[in-house]
């Protein structure tokens, strides 16, 4: 066999030489590239084949589980079977499709994604998919200006930007970077795009269609809860926002219901008649399927003793909870404080206004700050309405107080003179650290994807934690630890020992008063019904018998519970899932306890969304004519159907 196998290939060698010289006879202007064409030629027809072929690799497939990684299958043409990741939008080579690979790639390009719930990845495959969906080749040059315009418009609108930005920033600039890398043929097709007229009238329809989304969502007869909160608007009248909460596709999802404007003098039963018109008479939803609603609990319309909410509960049959905001209650429990501490509080929002009131102060101060190398180089406005404002301006008067000084003293202001009192001083450092705590439980308290177990103990945290304070200054040898801005004060200058002693006296006083009124606004018998339901929050710390006799539940949920506590399949998907999406998805193995629980978790437990809400109304109509519109695109989070837009708006009879 072997003396075959050299003859054949002392053969294809004297082929290949006869080649050679052949295409060397004749005219020797025969260039090196028909030379080589020959070669090639006279090698590609030769018989010889090698012992040892080369293993042909068959082409990876995508697998769904690959989206943990971050990573879907790319859609674009002649792209197939490659991975995209989702944050960066890089497309790899088929070869990578190893959850190795993928891996690796998140955590070397994306490491601070790492523990990122799947569901976090979901939410951004969407956002792939809205820039690449329907933009293939086959698609007529008219409907993808038509698709670009609706994706400029929902851009716009979700960045909050005036409708003009459209016309005389994002397409110029789209065109000088077209005509740059492309040429000028590409760049004029983008000139279709329209004005900041057509950009309104976009809007308006995006709007009405996510719209249209949510209400169907509504109408299929879900279980649903709302929060609802006013605010003076910027006439005679206000406005009334509520948003609403819902269980689809695996989890809850938070979306902006509706937007009411109404006059000022309305009455409780007014206000509500005109929600009535909106939820039932335009909506069609039914209130029985209403399971919970969250006020701030003090306004004289969303208020709990109000007609509104009177009227709520008695069109849901008292079966919707009534929840007073969280966050409310914090800002209201923070309020009480000895009148000593209070004056400092009163002077130093004085001092703000005074430079704030005045533009030329404000730029005086933040001028004189820059030329200092001053940390901070402006004041932030103190205001009743927003939760965060007074641990913000106390923390920057305090840490520009010698700047703030100088300055009053140059403008000749008698509110100089109170940081040049050193037990002043030593109060407002005790102030800018207490509410600077109190600013931090009440961001916690506005985290997403957070459920009324967690508010909960944070608030219950929270109250022990001054409890343990309260103790501290109480020993003999009392310690400052847990205001670091007071500590850092007291050590760094001198105070007398018995003035030292009325200041802990006052500050141990303002931490008995926050601890009674927290006691106050968040009793513990409000919270039975927690402690009743705590399998909730952890149905497998109960998985002996004795334990769920305890709970009272009735015999069919104490054996749901003893099968579900005995999984230790789905306890890996309560570790990884959120507590809703948890017990959502096992609702067709265990009813009663997922019915029981998700009704429990669906109520908000803050009206958080509305403030947030109206900050974006606020911007909004500054920036469009249509506030309303532009609000439920700017925070709605159903994700249009662009080819539905697409169709209705190019085949208008088709409907």
């Amino acid at each position: 066999m072997d003396r075959v196998f050299f003859k054949r290939k002392r053969s294809n060698e004297t082929k290949y030489a006869e080649a050679c010289s052949s295409s060397t006879v004749g005219s020797r202007s025969v260039n090196d590239n028909n030379l080589k064409k020959n070669i090639d030629s006279h090698l590609q027809t030769s018989t010889f084949e090698p012992h040892f072929k080369k293993k042909k690799v068959s082409a990876r497939r995508y697998n769904e589980d690959y989206l943990k990684y971050g990573f879907i299958k790319c859609e674009k043409p002649f792209e197939n079977d490659r991975p995209q990741c989702v944050i960066c939008n890089n497309i790899l080579a088929n070869e990578s499709l190893k959850p190795s690979k993928l891996k690796r790639h998140l955590e070397t390009q994306h490491a601070e994604l790492t523990d990122k719930p799947l569901e976090y990845f979901q939410r951004k495959k969407k956002d792939v998919k809205l820039s690449t969906q329907f933009l293939s080749c086959s698609t007529p040059v008219s409907e993808k200006a038509l698709l670009s315009s609706y994706l400029v418009a929902y851009r716009v609108a979700k960045e909050k930007m005036a409708h003009t930005a459209a016309e005389k920033i994002i397409l110029p600039a789209c065109l000088d970077m077209v005509r740059t890398i492309f040429d000028d043929k590409s760049a004029d097709k983008l000139k279709s795009i329209p004005s900041d007229n057509t950009i309104s009238l976009r809007i308006r329809t995006i709007a009405e269609h996510l719209e249209t989304m949510l209400i169907t969502r509504l109408q299929s007869g879900i279980d649903f809860a709302i929060q609802l909160d006013e605010s003076p608007d910027t006439g005679s009248g206000m406005t009334l926002l509520v948003y609403v909460r819902y269980a689809w596709q695996g989890d809850f999802v938070e979306d902006f219901l509706c937007c009411l404007n109404l006059t000022s003098h309305r009455s409780g039963l007014d206000i509500f008649t005109e929600l009535e018109k909106c939820i039932v008479g335009q909506y069609k939803l039914n209130w029985k399927h209403c399971k919970g609603i969250t006020s701030d609990g003090t306004a004289n319309i969303t208020g709990k003793h109000s007609r509104v909410i009177k009227k709520l509960l008695e069109v849901t049959n008292n079966s919707a909870a009534w929840n007073h905001c969280f966050i409310h209650r914090e800002a209201l429990a923070s309020r009480e404080m000895p009148q000593n501490l209070m004056r400092v509080l009163r002077n130093a929002v004085k001092v703000v206004n005074f430079i704030k009131g005045s533009s030329l102060n404000s730029r005086l101060l933040e001028t004189f700050c820059s030329e200092i190398g001053a940390n901070y180089t402006h004041l932030l406005y103190h205001t009743k309405v927003r939760w965060l404002s007074q641990g913000k301006i106390l923390s920057r008067v305090y840490d520009l107080r010698s700047e703030i000084h100088v300055f009053l003293t140059e403008k000749k202001s008698h509110l100089a003179t109170v940081f040049e009192d050193d037990i002043w001083v030593t109060k407002l450092a005790y102030l800018t650290d207490i509410f600077g705590i109190l600013n931090e439980l009440s961001l916690k308290l506005q985290g997403k994807n957070s459920d009324i177990f967690q508010h909960v103990e944070r608030i219950q945290g929270f109250h022990k934690t001054l409890l343990l304070w309260q103790a501290r200054l109480k020993s003999s040898r009392p310690s400052y630890y847990m205001f670091p801005r007071f500590l850092q004060h007291i050590e760094e200058n001198i105070i007398n020992e018995n003035i030292l002693e009325e200041i802990k006296l006052e500050v141990l006083l303002h931490l008995t008063s926050l601890s009674q009124t927290f006691n106050h606004f968040f009793p513990e018998e409000k919270f039975e019904t927690l402690k009743e339901n705590c399998w909730v929050k952890d149905p497998f710390a109960f998985r002996n018998p004795e334990s769920i006799i305890e709970l009272n539940l009735v015999p069919e949920e104490e054996n749901e519970l003893l099968q579900l506590s005995s999984s230790y399949a789905l306890k890996n998907d309560y570790e990884t899932l959120s507590l809703s999406a948890f017990w959502i998805k096992i609702k067709e193995d265990f009813p009663l306890l997922s019915r029981k629980s998700v009704l429990l978790l669906l109520p908000f437990t803050t009206t958080s969304l509305c403030e947030l809400g109206f900050s974006v109304l606020t911007q909004l109509k500054t920036n469009g004519p249509n506030g309303a519109a532009g609000l439920r695109v700017a925070v709605s989070t159903c994700v249009p159907d662009w080819n539905e837009l697409v169709n209705r708006q190019a085949h208008p009879s088709v409907r």
